[in-house]
């Protein structure tokens, strides 16, 4: 009975689900080699071995970070629903946000096959288990394990974009003046974009190794537009609301200024005059309405999420001097 309430709290807590599965699967990959008597030679200076034993640490990082932004988008997407509660109709009416597993299955293991053609890339590629040494075991096998909850992840990005998008279809009335209470939207696309950055991160640390080149640009290349569109289509039923919105208020005003003009000669000219000042002023205010929910801060944090994965190869140089430093003394 215990062991599914764990599960429940790991997964309704994604960052120490993460760091969970790192920490055994850094343990068993220490142990590992401890157990082989192996470690001397991984961390002797200039050996050979170290390139493979780095890249098994990187896909144990992957392998915890990648079921943790899982269930971080879905909790995430669950509290972004609840928030838009509010301001949808009918009221009271579940959304359900429950994944289902036939296709999350499918794109798993279409994420297997990306990661078994991704090894193709690199110049240890081939898959002949008896060239092999542990380490190399280490980083195919998770390798394989990453690739399936990258496969759930995509879907899941898509699945959840796609499900708030249509929540637009649930708001009967926009306030031009007021757009915050459609902010629901924008976080979604900005927990969806800052997912996708935080495996970037961790991937360009591949960057360390030369012969990870090739995979890593290839990567990098789909997964930022693969961001910047998960950005956007969470927010796309809502664009179309404002959109709908903005150009009827337009027609409205504009429509509401041309009467007025004729009746400028039937009332008194300071009555007519600020009359057309209120609606011309309320036309501009209307014309400066975005059609899209960002706002300046929204662009500053894209920004600054894009910046991430060139901190993290930083680091990663840096504490590879520092290590490269300590075993020299």
């Amino acid at each position: 009975m215990k062991f599914p309430l764990i599960g429940k709290k790991l997964q309704d807590n994604p960052a120490i689900l993460g760091l969970v599965i790192i920490v055994i699967l850094l343990f068993g990959l220490l142990l590992h080699e401890y157990l082989l008597d192996n470690l001397t030679v991984i961390f002797e200076p200039g050996s050979s071995r170290q390139d493979d034993f780095r890249i098994a640490v990187i896909h144990c990082l992957l392998a915890g970070y990648l079921p943790a932004a899982y269930f971080y988008l879905i909790r995430g997407t669950r509290n972004n629903i609840d928030e838009l509660e509010k301001v949808l109709e009918p009221i009271n009416v579940l959304t359900p946000i429950n994944i289902g597993k036939r296709p999350l299955i499918f794109w798993g293991l279409v994420g297997m096959m990306g990661a078994v053609f991704t090894t193709y890339l690199t110049a240890s590629s081939f898959w002949d288990p008896s060239n092999w040494n542990p380490e190399v075991w280490w980083h195919r096998g998770l390798g394989l394990f990453a690739g399936f909850w990258i496969g759930c992840f995509i879907f899941a990005v898509l699945d959840s974009s796609e499900r708030v998008s249509r929540l637009a279809d649930r708001i009967k009335k926009v306030n031009l003046l007021d757009l915050s209470p459609l902010s629901p939207f924008v976080n979604q696309g900005l927990l969806t974009i800052l997912l996708m950055i935080g495996f970037v991160s961790i991937y360009s640390l591949f960057l360390l190794e030369p012969g990870q080149w090739p995979a890593v640009v290839i990567l990098v290349s789909l997964t930022i537009p693969l961001a910047l569109f998960g950005l956007l289509l969470p927010v796309r039923g809502v664009h179309r609301l404002i959109h709908e919105a903005k150009q009827g208020e337009l027609q409205w005003t504009r429509e509401r200024i041309r009467q007025s003009r004729e009746l400028l000669h039937s009332v008194p000219p300071e009555e007519s005059s600020g009359r057309m000042g209120d609606l011309e002023a309320y036309l501009r205010l209307i014309e400066d309405v975005p059609e899209w929910p960002f706002q300046s801060s929204t662009v500053v944090r894209v920004v600054f999420y894009l910046l991430i994965p060139i901190a993290s190869w930083f680091g990663g140089l840096l504490i590879e001097g520092m290590l490269e430093l300590i075993w020299s003394i």
